[in-house]
């Protein structure tokens, strides 16, 4: 079938974008950023191909897995357009067990989730991991929230808040209620995310995915009971420390929540004070992924409707159920869409980018200037150039220098170029004469 564009009107598919101009370039500014904090804390990056079995992926995302796009190569194999970045991790984890460990790694690239497309839904998205595998040690969690932390900081969102919560606590919170079935701990995991990233409508959206999952209308009554009682407690003492003493007590002393209260104790202990100030526990933060084991965390800015712009967690048992090595996981991951979203509804990338100096070269004499190339050339040294090929009025030229953020245009006419300030810049425009002067072709 030959498809006759002039025909339909062209269009992309929903859920994802085309990223052009000057967009792309504060999407490299902010990817830029994202990885020289990953570089700073010791994470080296690596890549991983889009294309997966689906095997490796099956088992490990929960409800997720409904967001799978399938895949069926010539050879009748069953792939997926990868989900996320950490499954791939794990796999490569048990593919090359001869990598050093504590083997922390940053990768940034695109996942694909048949979502139903929104504001903070895309369905080709970037992810920004940084994870570390073999590390058992509760101080690779510290490390991720402080670089978390520094990172939302260093990107100028000053009204932030990261949520942590523990697995184990959803685990105790399942038990005091009556539920006690693997499968039922996991329903109760599943109606937290549920009604926090999907129907978006707090505990009452927990009560009624716990009801469609067929938990009785008392434990579903008695299970907002116990989350609200919880949150009420906390608001009680101003200090983590003073809010993590109060859990065993309020779970009745049960060893999950001993476990995940000395987890988050002793994480919290070693935080600084102004990483603290940011910090909130949080009962029915859950995270959607079924492989998180113990601490888990999710960053939002509070001044927008996005949402969460990154999470993560700890993940003990996914890469022995990917693969074969039985090794402990922890890492975060940022949302690039939903980071630039938040980016841009505060207004902070056009403040605070800044973008390479650029020349443009612009002739606009019947004959092109005998010496453009070597004036080209010898500029390229110091500055970014571009050349304007076309002929054109004087006013077209400065239309597209303005476009694209030139700060300069060099109009080649007679024996002189003439400078052309597009951006006020007396250093550059000193020493752009200078060159030029100094040239022998002029």
């Amino acid at each position: 079938m030959v498809l006759n564009l002039s025909e339909q009107k062209l269009s992309i598919p929903e859920g994802t974008e085309d990223v052009l101009g000057l967009d792309m370039r504060y999407r490299e500014h902010i990817i830029n950023i994202i990885k020289e904090v990953y570089e700073n804390y010791g994470f080296n990056p690596h890549k991983t191909p889009i294309l997966e079995y689906l095997e490796t992926f099956n088992g490990h995302h929960g409800e997720g897995e409904k967001l799978f796009f399938h895949i069926k190569d010539k050879n009748d194999k069953d792939l997926i357009a990868r989900y996320d970045l950490t499954v791939p991790l794990a796999r490569v984890a048990s593919m090359y067990p001869d990598l050093p460990r504590p083997y922390k790694r940053y990768q940034i690239g695109p996942s694909f989730r048949d979502d139903e497309p929104g504001k903070s839904h895309f369905r080709e998205f970037t992810q920004c991991d940084a994870d570390i595998i073999g590390a058992d040690s509760l101080l690779a969690e510290i490390d991720i929230t402080v670089m978390a932390h520094e990172l939302l900081t260093i990107l100028g969102i000053k009204n932030f808040v990261l949520k942590i919560n523990h697995r184990l606590l959803i685990q105790a919170l399942a038990l005091k209620v009556g539920l006690q079935s693997k499968e039922e701990h996991l329903g109760l995991q599943r109606a937290l995310d549920y009604a926090d990233k999907v129907s978006k409508d707090g505990l009452q959206g927990v009560k009624n995915k716990l009801l469609e999952n067929n938990i009785p209308l008392n434990i579903a009554n008695q299970t907002l009971m116990e989350i609200e009682s919880f949150a009420n407690l906390l608001t009680q003492f101003d200090d983590l420390q003073n809010q993590i003493n109060q859990i065993e007590k309020f779970f009745d002393n049960c060893p999950s929540a001993a476990k995940a209260a000395a987890d988050l104790k002793f994480i919290m202990s070693y935080l600084p004070k102004n990483v603290q100030s940011n910090i909130k526990i949080d009962l029915t933060l859950a995270r959607g992924a079924d492989y998180y084991t113990g601490y888990i965390l999710e960053g939002v800015a509070i001044d927008t409707e996005i949402g969460a712009i990154l999470g993560g967690g700890r993940y003990n048992q996914l890469v022995s159920a990917v693969g074969n090595a039985n090794e402990a996981g922890v890492g975060l991951a940022f949302g690039l869409e939903r980071l630039l979203s938040v980016l841009k509804s505060l207004d902070y990338i056009d403040k605070n980018i800044e973008l390479p100096s650029k020349i443009l070269l612009a002739n606009t004499n019947v004959e092109f200037h005998p010496k453009l190339f070597v004036i080209a050339r010898e500029l390229r040294k110091y500055y970014d150039v571009d050349i304007y090929y076309n002929q054109s009025p004087f006013g077209d030229i400065v239309h597209f220098a303005q476009q694209n953020k030139h700060q300069m245009i060099i109009e080649l006419i007679g024996k002189q170029p003439l400078i052309h300030a597009v951006i006020e810049n007396e250093t550059m425009q000193s020493k752009v004469t200078d060159i030029l002067n100094n040239l022998d072709c002029i």
